[in-house]
């Protein structure tokens, strides 16, 4: 374990306050509700690639449906874009969890209707869907999922780049970097690069991750800006948007995964995941919810935001990153989730962003929430809160 963590006077404090955990409630709950959770991810993703309004209460496929048909530019993009990305997380996670082969059996239709479509890239964050393509590669080596892996690759590699070498999120504003491209594109790299030996895949993930924390960080808080002009080195928007903490610590973390423990890259990204960990926990409330802006006390809880630091800790802990001490967060994060979720289906998520400093303060059921809220959940399965769901729950 790094200094980082083993020098930090606070943190002590913070273990010892008494955290409340998941194992007040009753397992067979907690194991129901998850298991509902990974049923209705699995139906929203079916949905995506069917008119057909299937899924219970009527109002969440209706909900959907308009979301989907808000979005830019092609129909295709629709369905294929990054909150679709997120519910792919959460059926993977949920697959080697509970080897429910339907979890799986969805994935592969989902990628097939992308690849019987024409497979078109428009936009950065379609990337993110790369990530769990990946894993499907790795089960069933299909070359057709290995030319959509190469497509992605090259689509990366081809798109414009900024002053500094990051990504501008959309090309109009080619040198405005934001935060939420981290999580979608550096994962994706990191495990190209693992999988296909190709180390420049590897530096790249790296490189991007490094580049927002020398120039999108606010140091006295030790918290991220959403992003920054590239040109003038000028931070922009909110510090410790929620998501957006979120978005750089799954970027960090599910880069670490892939990464040669040997590098100094990894070790350079280690510490950062190390003390921008340390740097939230103070934020999390009594209730085990993080806020739509954390230093924002008295603001609106987010499960989206929630869900995505809760998943970064457990990973982390996981991967042998954080010492077991940190997961009563992760566990406080699960008991809010819970709160919030109705019959597999996750509330209380902050409303798409609109832009800079654009975060239209409604909290509702929608996509992103629903994907992280059922990858975290998920990811707990095992951890000594929750078990496996049974047979008879799998079959569902």
């Amino acid at each position: 374990m790094s200094k980082s963590m083993k020098n930090d006077p606070d943190r002590d404090k913070r273990f010892a306050r008494g955290l409340p955990s998941t194992h007040h409630l009753e397992v067979d709950y907690v194991e129901q509700e998850i298991n509902n959770m990974f049923y209705q991810s699995r139906k929203i993703l079916e949905h995506q690639s069917s008119t057909k309004l299937e899924l219970k209460p009527k109002s969440i496929a209706i909900n959907i449906r308009n979301l989907l048909y808000k979005q830019p530019t092609d129909q295709q993009y629709r369905y294929f874009f990054w909150p679709s990305a997120s519910l792919t997380l959460a059926l993977e996670v949920g697959y080697f969890k509970t080897k429910n082969k339907a979890l799986l059996d969805t994935l592969v239709m989902y990628y097939k209707r992308w690849e019987r479509k024409g497979s078109r890239l428009y936009f950065l964050d379609q990337i993110m869907n790369g990530y769990v393509l990946l894993s499907l590669f790795e089960i069933h080596k299909d070359p057709w999922i290995k030319e959509l892996l190469k497509k992605m690759y090259e689509y990366f590699k081809s798109y414009p780049r900024t002053g500094t070498g990051s990504m501008p999120y959309r090309i109009d504003n080619p040198e405005v970097v934001l935060i939420d491209y981290l999580g979608m594109i550096c994962p994706f790299l990191s495990r190209y690069g693992s999988i296909f030996s190709y180390n420049e895949a590897s530096h790249n993930s790296a490189f991007l991750l490094e580049d927002f924390l020398l120039n999108g960080m606010n140091d006295k808080m030790g918290l991220p800006y959403h992003g920054f002009r590239s040109d003038t080195h000028e931070k922009l928007g909110i510090i410790g948007w929620g998501r957006g903490v979120g978005w750089l610590l799954i970027g960090i973390v599910d880069t670490l995964a892939f990464l040669d423990r040997t590098t100094d890259e990894f070790h350079s990204l280690y510490n950062h995941f190390c003390k921008l960990i340390n740097s939230i926990l103070e934020f999390q409330d009594d209730n085990g919810y993080f806020k739509w802006m954390l230093n924002a006390d008295e603001g609106h809880v987010d499960t989206s935001a929630t869900a995505m630091i809760g998943y970064s800790i457990k990973r982390g802990i996981d991967l042998d990153l954080l010492d077991i001490k940190y997961a009563p967060f992760a566990e406080r994060s699960l008991l809010a989730l819970l709160t919030s979720t109705k019959n597999g289906l996750v509330f209380d998520s902050l409303a798409e962003c609109q832009g800079l400093s654009m975060h239209p303060q409604r909290y509702e059921w929608n996509l992103w929430g629903q994907g992280f809220g059922t990858a975290f959940a998920g990811i707990m399965i095992d951890s000594g809160v929750i078990s496996p769901p049974s047979p008879a729950c799998r079959g569902r």
